[in-house]
């Protein structure tokens, strides 16, 4: 707007009486804008920093290409001059007001190689860093989005610069506010292709710290997620990095937890299911009788554990609110229709294979991997591939045994708690443990009784585990309608118990024992009588002198003729590993507010599945 308030047109009669042109009086808007004149008096008053005049657009206009002569005959000056107003901060009055802006901008897009010289550098940067530009007027917005894409295609070396200067943007900005940043970035990515390496290390550069704040790694993320919406080619790397994020927030709010005292991690998780509430219960007043009566030493270990609670409570929401936000993404990327066109599969072959590659090596995380259990259970089709790569895995002959392992955890677990899974594919999972399983103690029960430590078989009992664990949760699905058990069940797990494996004492106990309880329940086996003598041998090896027994049977195998023990014994060391992997249940119940109430739905609580047998906390411990 022109800043003069007596803006009423006059009729040509008023404009030519002698006395009006005589007697009016011009008044100046409060608000004034202060820019230079173009003539000697003016450029004078600049340098000495006297009072100016606000143009009119036509007067500034010839300004702002004088001040391009000028930089041609290597004079900057008035280059300089407006460079210095586009830079000054919002709130200054003499900021560059939108109205010369538009004369600027539409004056430069028709002049852009004028300002190519290493003396117009100066403006185009106050150009490409103007302050919070997205905020400007729409007219203005349209007209500097304009300028940026003459400028880029005209000059593609200053296209490095401002997609910086975009990417910087997205974690202090939400998906809405950025629309413009994602208007140039869908524009330039389809004229300029070549800048793909050097906006995807942007990405990476720009990614806030674990340590920033919620609204931070949630705004970033919301919009490098849209990003790969128009931009294929990035996807796998975007996807790649979100993932690689929020395991390394999982693993240590994961570590967090296993550093507090049992008692304060009991107290958090039950709050946290108990407690509905935004706070978090942490508990810490368990600690107040431990440790020594010396008053320093005990305010220390309270300060300790408020600070590690504080860090759990930051950390658990960034997380809720990561993966509520990128699994309600994928809800919209993953329809139907995008997995008819090939779209919504592009997604799920991307996350299956960073699944693979990043979350399945990745010893406990409690909560990324419930992105896969999401979005496989968004099509039956999706969940039948979920599931192949979980048997592949499991049963390749050139993976490692821990990943094999690891992977039979994924595949008990996620059987037994993905509510859209069908009858067919429950039974054909179930059906080929066993087949494998008959197989295995075929080719080398004899091998117990042989020299070699038990850890020899621990693919066998990790496979064997994972069955009995989709037992406890599904058995109601293994009779059919004659009341016979799917895959002779009973008969296959009477043969198993009793073999020289004596898979009851090397799988996970709660597991073996729940299993026990549910086998007898619907007599199917009786377990306890072998779990007591397993108990009992354990007992005698613990009181009996390290190395007395070298010529004496092993306990090892709980059977009557094991090999002795000095080739059946376990190192600790590979031992322990072996518990920490059969004890961990990659589909234990979440813990996180919201995404646990998103997941509710997808989700098979033990308490739906075990009736009055025990609660869900005790099963799952």
């Amino acid at each position: 707007m022109m800043a003069f308030e007596n803006t009423v047109k006059r009729s040509a009669q008023e404009v030519i009486t002698p006395m009006d042109s005589k007697k009016r009086k011009v008044e100046f808007a409060k608000d004034v804008s202060l820019y230079p004149i173009p003539n000697d008096n003016d450029e004078d008053k600049i340098k000495n920093g006297g009072e100016l005049h606000e143009f009119s657009s036509a007067i500034y206009a010839r300004f702002v290409k004088s001040a391009l002569d000028d930089l041609e005959k290597n004079d900057p000056t008035h280059i300089n001059v407006i460079a210095d107003q586009l830079s000054l901060d919002n709130k200054s009055t003499e900021k560059i007001k939108p109205d010369n802006l538009n004369i600027l901008l539409d004056t430069l897009s028709s002049n852009i190689n004028r300002i190519d010289s290493s003396k117009g550098i100066i403006l185009i940067q106050s150009l490409i860093t103007l302050n919070r530009w997205w905020e400007l007027p729409s007219v203005t917005l349209s007209k500097y989005i304009h300028f940026i894409k003459i400028l880029c295609s005209s000059i593609p070396k200053w296209w490095q610069d401002v997609s910086m200067n975009l990417i910087s943007n997205f974690s202090t900005l939400s998906l809405k506010a950025a629309d413009s940043h994602h208007e140039l970035l869908n524009y330039f990515l389809g004229v300029i292709p070549s800048s793909l390496h050097f906006i995807d290390s942007y990405l990476v550069r720009f990614f806030p710290n674990k340590n920033d704040t919620r609204k931070s790694l949630v705004n970033y993320i919301s919009n490098i997620l849209h990003l790969t919406r128009y931009c294929k080619e990035l996807r796998f790397q975007i996807w790649s990095l979100i993932i690689e994020k929020i395991i390394s927030i999982d693993v240590e709010l994961q570590n967090e937890l296993d550093e507090m005292d049992d008692d304060i991690d009991s107290d958090f998780e039950e709050g946290e299911d108990e407690d509905e509430d935004e706070d978090i219960n942490l508990g810490n007043s368990e600690d107040e009788g431990e440790g020594s009566d010396d008053n320093d030493e005990l305010e220390g270990v309270e300060e300790y554990n408020v600070e590690i609670n504080q860090n759990i409570k930051e950390l658990s929401t960034k997380l809720d609110a990561i993966l509520t936000l990128v699994s309600e993404n994928i809800s919209s990327e993953v329809t139907p229709e995008s997995l008819e066109n090939g779209e919504g599969v592009s997604v799920f072959n991307t996350l299956t294979t960073l699944f693979k590659t990043h979350i399945l090596p990745t010893y406990y995380t409690r909560s990324i991997q419930y992105i896969m259990f999401h979005l496989s259970q968004q099509q039956l089709e999706l969940m039948d591939s979920f599931l192949v790569t979980l048997i592949d895995i499991s049963f390749a002959v050139h993976e490692t045994s821990e990943k094999k392992i690891k992977s039979l955890q994924y595949l008990g677990s996620y059987i037994a708690r993905a509510k859209k899974l069908s009858r067919t594919q429950i039974i054909f999972v179930a059906s080929y443990l066993t087949s494998w399983l008959n197989r295995y103690a075929i080719e080398r029960e004899e091998e117990v009784d042989q020299p070699g430590g038990m850890e020899r078989f621990k693919h066998f009992y990790a496979a064997f585990q994972a069955l009995c664990y989709i037992f406890c949760f599904r058995r109601n699905i293994f009779k059919d309608l004659d009341g016979n058990w799917e895959c002779e069940l009973d008969k296959f797990f009477q043969r198993m118990i009793i073999s020289k494996f004596n898979p009851l004492k090397y799988c996970n106990e709660n597991v073996m024992l729940m299993f026990a309880r549910i086998a007898q329940h619907e007599d199917i086996a009786y377990c306890f009588s072998i779990i007591e003598n397993n108990n009992n041998e354990r007992l005698r090896g613990i009181v009996g002198k390290a190395g007395s027994n070298k010529n004496s049977k092993s306990s090892s195998t709980g059977t009557n003729s094991g090999a002795p023990s000095s080739t059946t014994v376990w190192s600790l060391a590979t031992r322990q590993q072996f518990i920490d992997l059969q004890s961990y249940f990659p589909f234990d119940p979440l813990f996180l507010k919201d995404y646990k109430e998103m997941m509710k739905d997808y989700y098979i609580e033990w308490s739906e599945a075990s009736g009055d047998l025990e609660s869900d906390h005790e099963s799952d411990e």
